[in-house]
């Protein structure tokens, strides 16, 4: 069933917690702002239809901020983080194009950090593997 199947798919589900003397704002900003886009995405699971869509598309929004609010040279997790939320959000919402978009941009990203040998980070982010590998199936266009 599709219940099913989004209750399959890996969302990085973990709020990130700030260090106390933390004081720079191009690291906190996005941070809250990524929070703030899990809790909507985290909530909409217990909402009825019509509250489901407007949680998913305004975590949609706050994680698109947080991803151009971030500082690009740093925090590759946090951009794995970023895109597979957003792609996780848009296949569910049935936004098959944009979905492999998000997955595709991953696997690009995963495979850089392959070629680098930067692969030890790769472990961190596993269940995004479970995601971009099933892509295929659950987001391709009837034939």
């Amino acid at each position: 069933s599709s219940d099913q199947t989004i209750m399959d798919e890996f969302i990085y589900e973990h709020g990130i917690v700030l260090p106390i003397n933390t004081m720079d704002a191009t690291v906190i900003t996005p941070v809250l702002i990524f929070n703030c886009a899990l809790s909507h995405q985290l909530a909409a699971r217990h909402c009825d239809d019509g509250t489901h869509q407007a949680f998913l598309d305004k975590a949609a929004s706050l994680y698109q901020i947080a991803y151009k609010d971030q500082d690009q040279d740093l925090n590759t997790i946090f951009k794995f983080a970023i895109l597979n939320n957003i792609g996780v959000i848009h296949k569910m919402l049935d936004r098959c194009k944009a979905a492999k978009a998000c997955f595709d941009y991953l696997v690009s990203m995963m495979m850089i950090y392959v070629d680098t040998d930067n692969s030890k980070y790769l472990r961190l982010v596993q269940g995004f593997w479970n995601n971009v590998l099933g892509n295929g199936r659950e987001t391709a266009p009837a034939a």
